[in-house]
């Protein structure tokens, strides 16, 4: 009787194994663009921008694919820089101080959807307006996007139930 047990573990073990082994396999192919676009991006702003240090890099995709990052200039200066893909774009680069930090975002985001299921946060550029954009899914399972003006805080646009 115990061989039939182990027969069937392996049986039924061997597949699950196989399997998990597979997914894991896929996830990881899945993330390789993603990360690739992170360290290009790190790249770019780090050399367009004269960034000393990088804290944060954001890969926002729209009309058009931005890069985004915190961290310091040659000056010591907490900053926060913005370069489109585009071939030939200049950086466009701004003080932290003068925006609104993630944490700070974050803040005003909880304040204004309370516990909904965020589910990632980005610095981007949505015509010309520095932006941080929150997806998130509601309370009824689905997804919505709120855009905080970096410049002042305000919610320059929300895109719900989709």
């Amino acid at each position: 009787m115990r061989t039939t047990y182990k027969k069937w573990a392996l049986i039924i073990g061997i597949p699950v194994l196989i399997i998990a082994i597979a997914v894991i396999i896929l996830y990881n192919n899945a993330q390789k663009p993603y990360e690739e676009a992170k360290e290009r991006a790190a790249r770019q702003l780090e050399e367009k921008a004269s960034l000393s240090q990088t804290d944060d890099v954001y890969v926002y995709h729209s009309t058009e694919t931005v890069y985004a990052a915190t961290g310091q200039d040659q000056n010591g200066q907490n900053v926060a820089v913005w370069l489109s893909e585009k071939e030939g774009s200049e950086p466009v680069v701004r003080p932290l101080e003068e925006g609104v930090t993630e944490k700070e975002a974050r803040a005003l985001f909880r304040e204004e959807a309370g516990d909904a299921a965020l589910l990632s946060v980005t610095l981007g550029m949505e015509q010309k307006t520095p932006v941080w954009l929150f997806l998130f899914e509601n309370e009824n399972g689905r997804l919505n996007y709120y855009y905080l003006s970096f410049t002042d805080g305000t919610w320059w646009k929300k895109v719900e139930n989709i």
